[in-house]
């Protein structure tokens, strides 16, 4: 079977220091046979959550890199070429200037704060009840994302338990708790012909893949199939990692196919 990591990230984000190459050649070493590079240009700044593009200023840097291993390739591994669009709903007009460059195989689509509040990643959560609360304006915001066309695939549905979770809370995003928001956020998707997807970072961490396998289930049963698979890895050792787990969890649920995409189009291999 083809294998493949689409949310991956190298140097050319600010959360990450390894070079684009090294990257490639450890998801290659890890069995992956494609990776599409997908680094953060987000709308917001991270700790306090108030607009801030910095595109175009990382485009130069992500770009250059993609470009020395296009004229330089890592043997045994193919390299595309997309990014992590965060917050687009935030700044429309910089996300769908971003995400119109021609070079681009995929672009995610993600949510890694509300409005002026800061990164899930930094937020004080004080209590389940909070955490409730936070999920709900979560949710309601994917739903509004999915007005703008500037993006393929919505990234790490549930991103919110990932930082949750390190701070003692439950607080998963699951059906039983948000099935209204949920279902009216995947048929949105589902009627745009946009994908979701399964991001392995949770599994690597023994928390559990986002979205979750109810999420999945779900949006399985509403019609989904674009279902796209990435490991979100930021180092070396992380690359492609969980991404078969991923496949596994997916092939259990019944899907037939996982997505890949180049040059914004995608296209299924068989599970």
């Amino acid at each position: 079977m083809f294998i493949f990591d689409q949310h991956i990230h190298c140097s050319a984000s600010p959360d990450s220091s390894t070079p684009m190459r090294a990257m490639a050649e450890a998801a290659r070493d890890h069995g992956m046979h494609m990776v599409c590079f997908t680094d953060h240009v987000d709308m917001d700044d991270a700790s306090t959550g108030e607009v801030a593009p910095y595109w175009p200023d990382c485009w130069d840097g992500m770009l250059a890199q993609w470009q020395a291993l296009r004229a330089d390739p890592v043997e045994g591994i193919e390299v595309r070429f997309g990014m992590e669009l965060g917050e687009p709903h935030h700044c429309p007009e910089v996300a769908r200037e971003a995400a119109a460059r021609p070079e681009l195989d995929l672009v995610l689509g993600s949510l890694h704060n509300l409005r002026h509040t800061p990164d899930f990643y930094f937020y004080p959560y004080t209590s389940e009840e909070e955490c409730d609360m936070l999920n709900r304006a979560y949710l309601a915001e994917l739903l509004e994302m999915t007005e703008y066309d500037c993006f393929d695939v919505m990234a790490h549905i549930g991103y919110t338990h990932r930082y949750m979770s390190r701070r003692g809370f439950a607080a998963q995003v699951t059906p039983d708790l948000y099935r209204e928001e949920l279902t009216e956020l995947f048929r949105a998707l589902i009627r745009q012909g946009r994908g979701i997807e399964i991001n392995a970072s949770g599994l690597r961490q023994g928390i559990t893949s986002f979205p979750n396998a109810p999420c999945l289930a779900l949006y399985r049963e509403l019609g989904g199939e674009i279902v796209s698979v990435g490991s979100d890895a930021h180092t070396a050792p992380d690359a492609g990692v969980g991404i078969r787990e991923a496949i596994e969890l997916l092939r259990g649920l019944g899907f037939r196919y996982v997505t890949e995409y180049k040059k914004r189009k995608p296209s299924f291999v068989k599970l």
